[in-house]
């Protein structure tokens, strides 16, 4: 997969479809946007490509103390969006240069001439432009007059709410790992990025769910991933990403390995300083 950090970059001119959005947590909504992308390049033979952004927009446009963080780090999503079958992201930086273009410069410089664009799919609450002024209807008649292929994809619905990633944070804030991965489609983790005394060779960590005081100690322990003598491995919890509240928490351990070994865990997260960390126990299956 190509990445494009600069949209003044040399741009190959081949057709491309285009999917625009924010993509945070990458979760069942942008799936949904994902593979119209991937259907109308299957069947047009335009790349499929998605244009997002570095920064999150509410880093940007609001206050920063109070934005909760991120459910996934801009390299997961990356991968995420390469697993998808992506095969171009052009990852902006969000700055004036972009955001002060009108949604008809956005469309026609951005879109048509530099990326030439064939295909573009938004979601139906897409904002794009100076003041959000562009939008799905704006997309939609702005297609036709230039003889571009559009698509709007309907949001999703689950439990009689919709699918975003305001309601994925607020279920990660509260602690409802499960309600979260359901939205997203898979465990919410992050990759390691910084740990103390690890016994072996983590890269990632994934949440299943929160485990009460009942549930804890009552699995077996897995002996065959354990840490001996009881020790546990400490990870620092990434700064960026939407903190858990202090708990158990039962999941995954993945191994840097040839294999990429997994075992499951119970994940404990407290303070510790300024931050947060997690304690992993190799011991509690993963449901």
């Amino acid at each position: 997969m190509k990445i494009f950090r600069d949209i003044e970059m040399n741009v190959p001119r081949h057709q491309r479809g285009v999917a625009l959005g924010t993509f945070d947590g990458v979760h069942l909504g942008h799936q949904a946007l994902i593979a119209e992308l991937l259907k109308d390049a299957k069947v047009s033979g335009r790349i499929p490509a998605i244009f997002t952004f570095s920064d999150h927009p509410d880093l940007v446009f609001r206050d920063k103390d109070t934005f909760q963080g991120l459910i996934m780090s801009v390299e997961e999503k990356i991968e995420t969006f390469a697993a998808l079958g992506v095969e171009e992201v052009f990852l902006m930086p969000l700055v004036p240069e972009l955001y002060k273009l009108s949604a008809e410069e956005f469309l026609q410089d951005c879109m048509l001439k530099k990326l030439n664009a064939g295909f573009i799919a938004v979601g139906e609450d897409a904002k794009f432009g100076s003041d959000r002024g562009g939008d799905a209807e704006y997309l939609l008649s702005w297609s036709k007059k230039h003889d571009v292929q559009s698509a709007v994809i309907e949001d999703i619905y689950l439990a009689g709410s919709k699918v975003s990633s305001t309601r994925i944070r607020k279920f990660l804030k509260q602690g409802e790992v499960d309600k979260a991965n359901t939205l997203i489609g898979r465990n919410f983790g992050f990759k390691v990025h910084q740990a103390v005394d690890s016994l072996r060779s983590v890269y990632k960590l994934d949440f299943c769910g929160r485990l009460s005081e009942q549930d804890y100690g009552q699995a077996p322990r897995n002996s065959d991933f354990s840490a001996p003598d009881g020790e546990a491995y400490h990870f620092s919890y990434p700064d960026e990403i939407v903190p858990l509240p202090e708990g158990k928490y039962h999941g995954q351990v993945y191994f840097q390995s040839s294999e990429q070994l997994a075992a499951p865990a119970e994940l404990k997260i407290k303070k510790k300083d300024q931050g947060l960390i997690v304690v992993a126990n190799v011991s509690v299956p993963c449901e």
